[in-house]
């Protein structure tokens, strides 16, 4: 160290003080400077693993090798009209990523953006010193964007606000992400250009990686990679072309999308049908100016030759070239997109919000009448420009007439349908259209009567201009035509609503209108919208429902606002609340029609009279009694939340319930609900207020006194004890004295009353009024019945048992696997348990969800019997068999199947398990539980998430018990395997890992038969279990191998398959044996 080192060093004591200037010092050489130093004179201890020769170096053709300045601002020129100006700070141009400039020219290595930013003169200058110093010879760098262009402002000190822009301080330039920035190259390895690069990553105001042309190609075959081994077929093309999640809707109504290969490209509907009408207006006149300019004694001279002025329609476009081809090419051009207006005309009836629903039949054929008319009046207009009447007059004259008819019919019927699906009472555009329709059709019909008359009137006297005048006619019915379709214009025009709600775009922070929302979504995509008021975020689907906000007096009004409650508007919203719980009630299909029509209107009046003319007035309902019957079912619905509002206040408040009469009636229900296809429990008590001797006086006080019981005693269930009392009656009903007399029965037999115990009577009509009607099921998000949206569709489509069409060949046999799995989960537990279809989960990738099954079914089933099915899945553990009580266990320790038996009984003394396991085993195979017989051998499957027997009941009794070995184990999975084949449980291979069976073939019967027929089983297996197990076939050759070794005499088998015509199963042995043998 030198002298200069030391003197920065003043020790005092203990105590060390560093002089700044020795910080300023080292500050002054930079961490980059050392490290060139360093690979530059220590080459030869680098590694090598091959030496650079720089064949393939291309270097400028310009011959600059070092950076060029960039110019601080851009040159205009005055006398070419160019000024500087002022903008805003255009962030759009550094959204997205770059599509040309990410690939590197000369092949070497460069710097990249990893996100979009802007880059300044004052970057550019730094950039510009430190790699120009850093150059050796044969080494260059270059530019790859270009010089600051966009100007940035900035205000003088002390300037006012609202004074504007202030003036123009510097220029950048934007970049986009992935875009190459500058590169080097020559004579260079790749640690120099690292060192010269990665310290300009820290001077740009974004993020900047170096790059190489090595990494870009890995990167591009890891993109494919990727894209090649992408399990999830879904894409945009994908969805949009099946509309999954009908993801059409999302696009604006008044704009069309046509979807390309590549791009999706947008055309406002508005110049859609401009461009449809205006291609047969553009051809008529080009036709009949070209006929007046180029053959005008041709194109007006008539039959007897008197004097006419104008050419006919069809001497204008049929007669004369060019004319006839002009005609032909604009009316095929507009044939198509006549048929698209067609189909969304019709739509846009059918989806009317008033169209009619007493004579919705009627209406629906109507409509597509009326399309079926406009696509023939296209079709037929096509015929007759493409078949002259010199050609074929007789083809000519009929496409003339169908023509002629077709139009006149579509306009009666459309102007028809227009006023009666209610389209027309919509907005004030809806009552313009209707006019202009009603003008065009009455135009076009007098014109074609008129043509009809000025052409008979000519023939039979030829006066002169008579001709003319039939000319103009036609002139006017083609132009009335064109101007009726015209009127779609009004009819696809978007809605202006003025909403004073305004929302910010979360992903640029413009300030939309909620009308400008769906069109800025196509320029911000994915992005989340919040309320200016009330700061509430928004997704594209949720903003449409936000269409009150915050007042200005609780916006402003501090944190001690309390603002007055419109009384008027909290009716009207328990009113509408009322509205869609009786809409979800109703069963009438008429009814239900109607009432979901209403759903979207918030006007919807709380009187009957008044109800009734708004059902008439604007929803168009003729019907009277269909009217009343709405709002009888309505009132009925308020009356029934008026009743439960009631009685929950009333429980609130500590009230005394009212005594219950002997001849009430208590049902107990299992309904099966319409949606779900799930069985609801549920309590209806049936009250009649007759007060008995006080019983039920103070129930609130003494159901908490009655219901104590001694600690060394279990407590009575009266809950559990009543509703097992209904479900043993007949129908689920029982008189309330016989069910006081047989639940307090129960209750002495049980052991628990004594004599200083309160009256059991109280104690039950206290529990029998705190039983309160269960509500309908509703789906727990909660508790999703799937773990990804791909499994939850997977499970609709195999709930509904029905051939589905329409879908990708993978998903539709991924649908095919889940309801073949589904129906063997429900077939393991139907003789045992209720177990229904519509709880079994589905997993990510659309396999069968065990642990979430295990969940439902914990929630639906009563304790005994998810026991039981806790016993066939092999999850069964001491915490289940806790919760039950002794008539539970009783039931259960006498159930059906001999494995739930066993696994009570080894709840109740685990010693027993060496002696049940070999036939648990057996038993569990032949009936195909998975569970069972994992846990009952010892092997633990995370896909079942069974436990092992062995390691549950460890704890209490030690190991002693169980110390079975490995051959044993073994054997018994062999086994297993050998009776899921024998029983056809192919499902159980899937779980059980692969052993020799070797030694296990003992379990089949020594009769030819029942070899015979169990070869067949091993040959014969489901096809479509090789799609859960893709090895299954090497497995069952493998045991069929096995077999024929271990089978004392194959020719007899062989035989036996010989005399019952067995080709198949004869070719078989003989390719194993063969097989075999070498």
């Amino acid at each position: 160290m030198s002298q200069r080192h030391f003197n920065a060093l003043l020790t005092s004591g203990d105590v060390v003080v560093i002089q700044p200037e020795m910080l300023l010092q080292q500050a002054k050489n930079p961490i980059w400077q050392n490290s060139i130093r360093f690979i530059r004179n220590n080459k030869k201890w680098l590694p090598r693993p091959e030496p650079e020769t720089f064949e393939n170096v291309v270097f400028p053709p310009n011959g600059e090798y070092k950076l060029p300045a960039m110019p601080e601002e851009p040159n205009y020129d005055p006398a070419l009209g160019e000024q500087k100006f002022k903008s805003s700070k255009q962030l759009v141009s550094i959204r997205g990523v770059e599509e040309i400039h990410t690939e590197l020219i000369h092949k070497q290595y460069g710097l990249a953006a990893v996100a979009g930013g802007f880059i300044s003169s004052y970057d550019f200058n730094f950039i510009r010193d430190r790699l120009n110093r850093n150059l050796l010879k044969n080494q260059f760098a270059i530019w790859r964007v270009p010089a600051p262009w966009l100007p940035r402002t900035k205000r003088a000190v002390g300037a006012k606000p609202g004074s504007g822009k202030g003036n123009i301080h510097h220029y950048v330039t934007p970049v986009r992400a992935k875009r190459i920035i500058l590169e080097v190259g020559g004579y260079i390895m790749e640690l120099e250009a690292r060192a010269y690069l990665m310290y300009l990553c820290e001077r740009f105001r974004f993020p900047v990686e170096f790059v190489s042309e090595k990494m870009l190609e890995e990167k591009k075959l890891q993109e494919k990679r990727i894209e090649e081994i992408n399990v999830n077929k879904f894409n945009w093309d994908l969805a949009l072309k099946y509309n999954m999640q009908n993801c059409r809707s999302w696009l604006n109504g008044s704009q069309m999308a046509l979807v390309g290969e590549e791009e999706l490209l947008y055309f406002s509907f508005r110049w859609f049908v401009l461009v449809t009408a205006g291609l047969p207006f553009t051809a008529l006149f080009l036709c009949i100016s070209l006929a007046l300019a180029l053959h005008l004694d041709e194109s007006t001279r008539t039959h007897c030759g008197v004097v006419n002025y104008l050419p006919s329609i069809s001497s204008a476009v049929a007669s004369f070239s060019p004319e006839r081809y002009i005609w032909r090419f604009f009316i095929a051009l507009h044939s198509a997109p006549r048929i698209v207006e067609a189909l969304a005309f019709k739509n846009l009836l059918l989806t009317s919000p008033l169209r009619p629903l007493n004579d919705r039949l009627w209406f629906e054929l109507a409509c597509q009448t009326a399309c079926f008319v406009n696509i023939a009046e296209s079709l037929f207009l096509l015929l007759l420009t493409t078949v002259s009447s010199t050609e074929n007059h007789a083809m000519h004259k009929i496409s003339f007439l169908g023509f002629a008819l077709c139009s006149i019919i579509y306009m009666l019927i459309a102007t028809s349908l227009f006023q009666y699906s209610g389209r027309r009472r919509t907005s004030s555009l809806g009552e313009k259209s209707f006019q202009y329709k009603v003008l065009m059709c009455s135009t076009s019909m007098l014109s074609l009567l008129l043509a009809l008359y000025f052409f008979e009137r000519h023939n039979t006297y030829c006066e002169p201009g008579i001709y003319t005048l039939f000319a103009i006619s036609e002139y006017v019915v083609v132009l009335s035509n064109v101007l009726f379709h015209c009127t779609l214009l009004f009819d696809f025009h978007g809605k202006s609503i003025t909403v004073m709600v305004f929302f910010n775009c979360d992903k640029c922070s413009e300030a939309l209108k909620k009308n400008q929302i769906d069109r800025h979504g196509f320029k911000c995509r994915n992005a989340t919208y919040s309320c200016l008021d009330c700061g509430q975020a928004f997704s594209i689907g949720t903003y449409k429902n936000h269409i009150k906000c915050v007042t200005e007096n609780k916006k402003y009004g501090g944190k001690n606002y309390i603002e007055k409650e419109n009384k008027g508007e909290a009716k009207q919203n328990l009113w509408i609340e009322q509205v869609e719980q009786a809409i979800e009630n109703v069963t009438d299909e008429g009814l239900k029609g109607l009432l979901q029509q209403i759903r979207g209107f918030n006007n919807i009046p709380r009187k009957e009279a008044k109800f009734i003319n708004f059902l008439q007035n604007s929803i168009k309902i003729r019907n009277r009694d269909l009217c009343v019957k709405a709002w009888n079912c309505i009132s009925e619905q308020a009356q029934k939340m008026q009743r439960e509002t009631g009685k929950v206040g009333l429980m609130r408040n500590g009230g005394s319930c009212s005594s219950l009469d002997d001849n009430k009636e208590v049902n107990f229900e299992q309904e099966a609900s319409k949606s779900n296809g799930e069985e609801v429990e549920k309590i209806r008590i049936e009250k009649n207020e007759i007060k008995k001797n006080g019983i039920c006086e103070n129930v609130n006080n003494s159901a908490e006194q009655g219901a104590l019981t001694t600690n060394d005693v279990k407590k009575f269930k009266w809950k559990r004890a009543i509703k097992r009392a209904l479900k043993e009656a007949d129908n689920g009903q029982m008189k309330v004295k016989r069910l006081r007399t047989k639940v307090i029965q129960s209750y002495l037999a049980s052991g628990q009353f004594n004599g200083n115990d309160e009256n059991p009577e109280i104690i039950f009509n206290a529990k029998l009024c705190s039983l309160e009607p269960a509500r309908a099921w509703r789906f727990d998000y909660d508790q999703p019945i799937s773990s990804s949206l791909f499994g939850m569709c997977l499970r609709h489509f195999a709930l509904r048992y029905e051939k589905v069409t329409g879908l990708p060949e993978h998903i539709i046999q991924k649908i095919e696997m889940l309801k073949y799995d589904m129906n063997i989960v429900a077939k393991m537990f139907q003789q045992h348990v209720v177990f229904k279809v519509s709880w079994v989960a589905v997993g990510e990738y659309g396999g069968v969800d065990w642990p979430r099954t295990y969940t439902r079914c914990y929630r639906e089933m009563p304790p005994d019997e998810f026991f039981i099915f806790a016993a066939i899945n092999g999850i069964a553990t001491k915490a289940l068999w806790s919760r039950l009580d002794n008539s539970e266990m009783s039931y259960v320790m006498n159930a059906n199947s001999d494995v739930v038996r066993c696994t009570a009984g080894l709840m109740y003394d685990p010693d027993i398990f060496d002696v049940a396991q070999y036939y648990a085993v057996l038993i569990a195979a032949q009936n195909g539980w998975p569970g069972a017989v994992c846990a009952w051998i010892g092997v633990q499957n995370s896909t079942l998430s069974n436990v092992d027997y062995i390691k549950e009941l460890m704890e209490d009794i030690g190991g002693s018990v169980f110390e079975l070995n490995d051959l044993r184990q073994r054997n018994n999975i062999a086994k297993v395997v050998l009776l899921a084949i024998r029983y056809k449980q192919y499902h159980l291979l899937r779980y059980l890992p692969d052993v020799s069976h070797a030694d296990a073939f003992d379990i089949l019967y020594m009769e030819d038969c029942l070899l015979l027929n169990f070869l067949h089983q091993l040959i014969n297996f489901p096809v479509i279990e090789t799609l859960f197990n893709n090895k299954l076939s090497d497995h069952l050759e493998s045991v069929a191998r096995d077999f024929l070794i271990w089978l004392p005499d194959v020719q007899c088998l062989r035989q036996m398959a010989t005399k019952i015509g067995d080709i198949k199963t004869i070719e078989y042995i003989n390719g194993i044996l063969n097989d075999s043998k070498k």
